[in-house]
């Protein structure tokens, strides 16, 4: 009945709110958040996501939960020129209700233990210094910009990173022209000293995508190209650990038609999952998986239908609805399995940086049977699990001083 009424009341909640602007789903143009600042100016910005996440989970792949808070980063922006500019503050996140905040990097990987804990509220600085060596190459080192969910499929990166997790911190590149768009970053996890106690750990992505218009304001043939990294390793620990490193690489193909203010794709990735080196974590060594879809945009209101099929797929950074494994019920894997998926992302403009922005993920999971040690088949029946979240994005600045 819970389920029933959340589900209802958000079908009405997405459908009476004008179209305006966009969450941080993937879309289907390419852009710098970035803004033009007059040198020699400081700033001081305020970026602010507050939320409210319901995750109705069902079945043995995940538990659902909520996240009711908030990610305040207050800074200090400066640019020396048109060029070079550097920004200093501190990011600070807050779940309503909790005291107790664990000191590691808030981002689903499974092998992360914590032994230190802070309260009140999880604080860590945030640094960024960027080059923009072009108006359309962007160079940074510090925080990562990871607004648009760096346009990765839904199945390798999920969206509650971009205003949950830690912010990405270490180097990033970008490029932006008319046929080609190009993220590529170097998210550094975990640092170690000599005799730590944990590993070292970092995720390398890249998302290239190039853009052919086929014919002008009309029709255009998008070819994505994704790659994620993610390396557990380290020397001269405490322990005895073990090396490894896991891939999740994709590979698409989409067809866009712009009629007037309306846009509607449709494509397919198809993704790949690869283990190097030996370790536990993950139940599998390689998988795959195939994803078409059709998605609908008009003006800022966005719906897309999807189809995911898979393999011995594990999602590095992706939500465990896309995992061929239970995050909920130890060791147990599950067959070939596939499922229907639908996404909506709808954005209101309130004021200049300022939004109030919703999202609804629907994932219906066909027929499902699954292996657990010292126990019988596990064979379960579809189920469908959703999860909304309404976002107030408050991205604002103001001028302190002109030198």
């Amino acid at each position: 009945m819970k389920r029933f009424a959340i589900l209802s009341f958000l079908i009405v909640f997405v459908s009476v709110l004008p179209a305006k602007s966009q969450f941080c789903f993937s879309d289907c143009e390419t852009c710098f958040a970035d803004t033009a600042i007059q040198s020699h100016s400081l700033l001081f910005h305020i970026d602010d996501k507050s939320f409210f996440v319901d995750n109705e989970y069902k079945g043995e792949k995940t538990y659902g939960y909520s996240l009711p808070g908030f990610r305040l980063t207050p800074s200090l922006f400066y640019a020396l020129n048109e060029k070079i500019s550097l920004e200093a503050g501190v990011s600070m996140l807050r779940y309503h209700g909790a005291n107790r905040y664990p000191c590691v990097i808030y981002s689903y990987f499974p092998a992360w233990q914590a032994y230190q804990f802070l309260s009140g509220v999880h604080l860590i600085p945030y640094f960024r210094a960027l080059w923009n060596i072009s108006p359309a190459i962007h160079f940074s080192f510090g925080n990562i910009d990871n607004q648009n969910s760096h346009l990765l499929p839904e199945p390798l990166y999920n969206v509650e990173h971009t205003f949950s997790s830690d912010p990405e911190a270490g180097v990033q590149f970008r490029l932006n022209k008319p046929h080609q768009y190009l993220d590529a970053w170097l998210n550094w996890q975990s640092f170690v000293f000599a005799n730590d106690i944990h590993q070292e750990t970092f995720t390398l992505g890249v998302n290239w995508q190039t853009k052919l218009d086929i014919v002008k304001e009309k029709f255009r043939l998008l070819v994505p190209l994704s790659l994620i990294v993610q390396h557990l390793g380290g020397e001269n620990l405490s322990g005895d650990f073990s090396v490894c490193t896991w891939s999740n690489i994709a590979a698409g193909m989409r067809l866009d038609y712009k009629h007037n203010r309306l846009i509607s794709s449709i494509g397919a990735d198809y993704l790949y999952y690869n283990q190097a080196g030996e370790s536990d974590i993950m139940p599998f060594e390689n998988g795959w998986a195939v994803y078409p879809y059709i998605e609908l945009a008009y003006q800022k209101l966005k719906v897309k239908f999807a189809y995911y099929d898979s393999e011995d797929f594990v999602s590095l950074l992706g939500s465990p609805h896309f995992c061929n494994f239970s995050t909920n019920t130890p060791d147990l894997v599950f067959d070939r399995s596939n499922q229907f998926y639908v996404r909506a992302t709808y954005s209101y403009d309130i004021y200049n940086g300022c939004s109030f922005d919703a999202y609804f993920q629907l994932f219906r999971q066909n027929h499902l049977t699954g292996d657990r040690p010292g126990f019988d088949k596990v064979i379960r029946d579809g189920f469908t699990s959703f999860s909304f979240g309404i976002i107030l994005n408050i991205n604002h600045s103001i001028l302190l001083k002109h030198f």
